[in-house]
């Protein structure tokens, strides 16, 4: 069970790093390196799948659902970064500290001074 929650967890981590454009890019070039070599020798099958010059559908698919993406990414940390800076100030402008309250907050922080008490004798 143990191994299962594990395999679980390690997919989803995958999955939200980005990790299916490889595993979809693999795919699609196995896939290629497949239907090449049925017209060609293994070799330049092999040559003509990772030269870029003849990519498949799936290949194209992928290249443009990453752009998007990407770009989906670079838009979320533009208003990221605005929305951190406005939050700040915000958040700096509203909180106020005064002197007292350091005062009456060390009230409360006394020490004790009885002593604590002393566990009874074991017995071997």
């Amino acid at each position: 069970m143990r191994r299962i929650t594990l395999l679980v967890v390690l997919i989803a981590f995958t999955f939200s790093c980005g990790g299916q454009w490889p595993v979809l890019q693999c795919v699609a070039w196995a896939n290629m390196i497949r239907e090449y070599s049925e017209m060609a020798p293994v070799t330049q099958a092999i040559t003509m799948t990772f030269s870029g010059q003849y990519p498949c559908a799936l290949c194209k698919v992928i290249a443009e659902k990453k752009q998007a993406e990407n770009t989906k990414v670079a838009m979320l940390f533009q208003h990221e970064k605005k929305l951190s800076s406005s939050v700040f100030l915000v958040t700096a402008r509203s909180i106020t500290v005064s002197p007292q309250d350091f005062v009456a907050s060390s009230q409360f922080l006394q020490t004790r001074s009885e002593t604590p008490p002393t566990p009874p004798p074991r017995f071997a």
